[in-house]
């Protein structure tokens, strides 16, 4: 057996460019309607049947190493290419067992919060209205713990409707210029009570003239959970700061804090959804665990990174860098 049988025999797809003419080309990906049967030697955009796959193989061409997904008909594929000598080597694998199990499980998300709205919205009303008519002060510490449970149950609920939104890939960004101190002082006016509760002082250190070209409302999601959590794992007397600045052709918005930070075994695993580093002090803040994921998807849809740098016991700085969009886009 030699080793183009072997090749033929997998239930992956392997393509081997040779500068731009198709070297090898293996039956899965003929069998997948992705490559012609009569590929060898043509150039590849002659012998690939899929659009979105001759694109990726265009760009696969001009880097060392390339993981991308694409989707022909109705399967999804996911391509890993490698540089290796004078020849391009395509892994191509059928993700669409993955794609479909997600998408279900995104809609039975989305379904089940949706459901949920309802019944925790007239909850509330029904404790609130008990509340105001309420005079003996035992029953009412009861109805304001219950109410605070409640409003738990529905930031949960409303953090998971816009994470499935933002997983969806659905999402599309409402590009706008705006000034990035007025969008930070909005932030901090929703949140003043907690800062003054948890007696910890804000500090905006935006420039006045400091203007960012990105989505304005997804934006103040990213800020308001960011400086959320800044507050809440704050220490008494502590301060939140807000600073951004440009470098060459990116925008840099940092939040730092004073707080407990984040031990660095935590650090990779803190962007997951429902991630609690100190599960007890998390139960005690009621966050839903869901808003760094949102961050983190906000961030990606920008076509950006997010990069942490936290010391425990010292505080954390959270840095968001987003390419500077021209504005005709």
């Amino acid at each position: 057996m030699n080793w183009e049988e072997v090749l033929n025999a997998l239930g992956e797809g392997v393509l081997v460019l040779k500068g731009p003419e198709v070297a090898f080309a293996n039956h899965f990906l003929v069998e997948n309607q992705l490559v012609r049967e009569d590929w060898k030697g043509k150039h590849y955009y002659e012998a690939i049947k899929s659009l979105p796959f001759i694109s990726m193989v265009g760009r696969a061409l001009g880097k060392d190493f390339l993981s991308e997904e694409f989707q022909h008909f109705e399967k999804f594929y996911r391509v890993v290419s490698k540089k290796t000598g004078e020849l391009l080597v395509c892994e191509v694998s059928d993700v669409s067992h993955v794609k479909k199990y997600e998408q279900s499980k995104r809609e039975f998300v989305d379904n089940a919060s949706h459901e949920l709205k309802t019944p925790i919205s007239v909850l509330r009303g029904i404790v609130e209205t008990l509340l105001e008519e309420e005079e003996d002060q035992r029953k009412r510490r009861f109805l304001e713990k219950a109410l605070r449970r409640i409003e738990q149950m529905q930031n949960l609920v409303e953090d998971l409707l816009t994470l499935t939104k933002l997983e969806s890939g659905r999402e599309r960004l409402n590009l706008s210029e705006f000034k990035l101190r007025e969008l930070v002082e909005e932030v901090y006016d929703s949140l003043e009570q907690e800062f003054v509760k948890r007696e910890v002082s804000f500090e905006n250190l935006v420039s006045e003239d400091f203007k960012m070209f990105a989505d304005r409302q997804k934006f103040f999601l990213l800020l308001r959970n960011l400086i959320d959590n800044a507050v809440k794992y704050n220490k008494k007397g502590g301060k939140v700061r807000v600073l951004a600045k440009k470098e060459e052709n990116k925008q840099v918005l940092e939040v730092e804090d004073t707080g407990i930070g984040i031990p660095p075994e935590h650090v990779p695993f803190i962007f997951e959804r429902f991630y609690r580093v100190d599960k007890g002090r998390s139960k005690e803040m009621g966050g839903t665990g869901l808003g760094l994921s949102i961050v983190k998807h906000i961030v990606f849809l920008h076509g950006g990174e997010i990069r942490v740098h936290s010391k425990p016991g010292e505080g954390s700085r959270f840095s968001v860098i987003i390419p500077i969009y021209k504005k005709e886009l």
